[in-house]
């Protein structure tokens, strides 16, 4: 417990799934998180449930993530952690995609990652230091390191947030700010967004629809799904000042999926 004592948070699409379980985690561990998402009403709630502040953000919104930025600086001065969680999903054939798809998930899972990392970077830089970086964690899949059918957009999303980066945290190392940048890679995890993709998956018929979760289980190595807190203790981790020495990384948590 408080590993990440005095350190200020923000995450995003802290509503549910792998945002909800990093911003319970950060606040178990001593940090002051802001919990921001558009579904103002869940991430309200967990905010009470964790003793969080809420705030309304929406990713793709420039204006939503300037907001953001001038309301933290006036309460705290600095930002120590991002987490760019907030993300989407789409589950269909290239030749299904329309342009609208493409860019409405292009706008969240990259130009949202792009915008908070912008906006927020001279904050980050006043909440790190040279033995005690600032920490951005940037949620991407294994759909970033490996190609799965059917979703291309999303495929290729998180194959950007991967390269987006590393190049960050080179480009942040190389003018000396105190920042650090580091992804996390998912596997197969329980939650809103991974249940709509098994949805999908059941349809097309990839999977059984008898029992689909024993069905991706055993797609596993470790015949298991993971739960958001196992996502979570990692993002835990490359927020804490013992990661200090760590960027530019992929942190894969998906129980032996790509090693298979």
């Amino acid at each position: 417990m408080g590993r990440l004592q005095g350190k200020i948070a923000l995450v995003t699409g802290a509503a549910q799934g792998i945002g909800a379980g990093v911003a319970r985690a950060m606040a178990r561990e001593g940090a002051a998180v802001i919990a921001a998402d558009r579904n103002v009403a869940g991430v309200e709630a967990l905010a009470a449930e964790i003793g969080a502040e809420p705030l309304a953000l929406d990713v793709t919104s420039e204006a939503d993530w300037a907001k953001a930025a001038a309301h933290i600086d006036a309460a705290h001065g600095k930002l120590s952690i991002l987490v760019n969680n907030a993300g989407v999903e789409l589950v269909k054939p290239m030749t299904e995609h329309s342009l609208a798809d493409w860019r409405g998930l292009m706008a969240v899972n990259v130009d949202g990652l792009f915008l908070g990392c912008r906006t927020f970077q001279a904050l980050l830089a006043k909440g790190g230091s040279a033995g005690h970086p600032a920490s951005v964690i940037n949620v991407s899949s294994i759909a970033g390191l490996v190609g799965y059918p059917d979703q291309l957009a999303y495929n290729t999303s998180k194959g950007a947030v991967r390269h987006m980066t590393k190049s960050l945290a080179i480009e942040w190392a190389a003018h000396r700010l105190p920042i650090r940048c580091n992804s996390v890679h998912p596997g197969c995890i329980r939650t809103p967004m991974l249940e709509m993709a098994v949805e999908g998956w059941v349809r097309e018929g990839s999977i059984p629809a008898d029992d689909p979760w024993a069905a991706v289980a055993a797609l596993c190595p470790l015949n298991a799904v993971g739960l958001p807190e196992d996502i979570a203790m990692g993002a835990v981790y490359l927020a804490s000042d013992e990661a200090r020495f760590v960027t530019g990384i992929e942190l894969v948590i998906d129980g032996g999926w790509v090693a298979r």
